[in-house]
């Protein structure tokens, strides 16, 4: 439950209903709310996600509809500026200071973590923290289950004409642009979509959702959006303009899987930890994120994959109303 506001007062659904319908309204692009909810899986409680009030009001000023556009070389050399400011800010020795803030903050739970909290020698390197072997069990033991790739919150669509259609609202959206190849994205017409988004206080090591081969990985360059759904409800091709790579995993239960790791404001660097050629298994690292933000878009080819249920109805309810 770290990161979100305090469980009893997301309990109270009638209050949360009410505040969300007089104070939010329907997500729409430019809409001017930063505000994320987030639908618990295993109780179905709507949950607030905890934002610094700073990031919020300037994702508002960048991404309403009124702002200075946001895709203009200005901009974007602006952002990437401050994402590489501050990745040297938090290598620096002295970032180890804001360790304890952060994990009082977001309510972490530091008995997961692998390396005693006073062993990093910088604030990135607790960012990108491991946890220990048993922090994560699988919740299925049987191959032909995909496994989330990260701690994250999920969109799921069962074709990506869902996904454009309810999510990604980028005028320029196609999966050739995202993978960087029209060769490969034919594969993956009428397939699924699932966005794995990790905020800033989540474990920031991604893994492998499927058992596979894994391709070589093409780096794409880019620029440095913010993943928050306000931008990704705009018009700005986030998933396309920001920096990424694309791996490729040759599964004998779900056949070809793109696996798209996206960089977003402030994240320093995406590191991969596997190698071409390896073969992988469900919940093996991957690789990890530096400081920042995050997401992962893992496509499937049609009819490899059969979404639960409860996912969809969330991801199209929310999808509707952010």
């Amino acid at each position: 439950m770290g990161g979100f506001v305090t469980e009893t007062h997301s309990s109270r659904k009638g209050l949360t209903k009410l505040v969300n319908k007089l104070t939010r309204g329907e997500y729409s692009i430019g809409g001017d709310s930063a505000n994320i909810l987030v639908a618990n899986r295993d109780n179905g409680q709507l949950i607030e996600e905890k934002i610094p009030t700073f990031v919020r009001l300037g994702i508002r000023m960048l991404y309403r509809a009124s702002a200075t556009p946001v895709n203009t070389p200005r901009v974007k050399a602006m952002l990437e500026k401050m994402s590489v400011k501050q990745g040297i800010k938090y290598t620096d020795p002295k970032s180890k200071a804001e360790i304890p803030k952060f994990i009082k903050y977001h309510s972490l739970n530091t008995d997961e973590i692998l390396e005693p909290l006073d062993s990093f020698p910088n604030f990135n390197e607790f960012f990108y923290r491991k946890l220990k072997p048993d922090a994560r069990p699988l919740a299925s033991p049987h191959p032909e289950v995909a496994v989330s790739a990260a701690d994250c919150r999920l969109m799921a669509f069962p074709t990506i004409a869902d996904a454009q259609e309810l999510w990604i609202k980028g005028r320029n959206f196609t999966i050739a642009r995202l993978l960087d190849s029209a060769t490969e994205a034919e594969r993956f017409v009428g397939g699924s979509l699932v966005i794995f988004r990790l905020a800033p206080q989540d474990y920031h090591r991604f893994h492998i959702p499927v058992d596979g081969t894994l391709s070589e990985t093409h780096a794409i360059a880019g620029a440095y959006y913010t993943v928050n759904p306000m931008a990704i409800r705009s018009t700005i091709d986030v998933y396309l303009d920001n920096k990424r790579s694309v791996t490729y995993i040759d599964s004998p239960q779900f056949g070809r899987v793109a696996f798209v790791a996206i960089g977003a404001m402030m994240v320093g660097s995406i590191v991969q930890t596997t190698t071409a050629g390896q073969q992988v298994k469900r919940g093996d690292e991957q690789g990890y994120f530096a400081f920042g933000g995050s997401t992962i878009v893992c496509l499937f080819e049609p009819g490899r994959l059969e979404l639960d249920q409860d996912l969809v109805a969330n991801s199209s309810a929310r999808s509707r109303h952010w």
